[in-house]
């Protein structure tokens, strides 16, 4: 995903025919180049924090995709530290 601007928005692409392959070559490679940049800061995915928000009530829960740094069996403080850093983040979101 790449930032459009200030509280503008983001511009995301997928792969496949819908993806960025209606992009001229040179286009693509920035955009490929950025989101390369992008997961190298980032680092590792450690786990995935939803929480899915209904009229009267809110059910949080964590996963762990393949691959993920953390999974069931880690060390519950590990999966509470993501889970806080996931709460800053939102806390920050707009």
């Amino acid at each position: 995903m790449e930032a459009i601007g200030p509280g503008k928005g983001w511009i995301g692409y997928g792969t496949g025919p819908c993806g960025k392959d209606h992009l001229p070559l040179d286009v693509r490679a920035e955009i490929e180049r950025r989101e390369a940049a992008l997961k190298e800061r980032r680092g590792r995915l450690l786990c995935e924090v939803h929480v899915q928000v209904y009229e009267r009530d809110a059910v949080p829960g964590v996963a762990f995709p393949a691959g993920s740094a953390l999974d069931a069996e880690s060390d519950s403080s590990d999966v509470a530290s993501a889970v806080a850093r996931a709460r800053d983040a939102l806390a920050e979101w707009r």
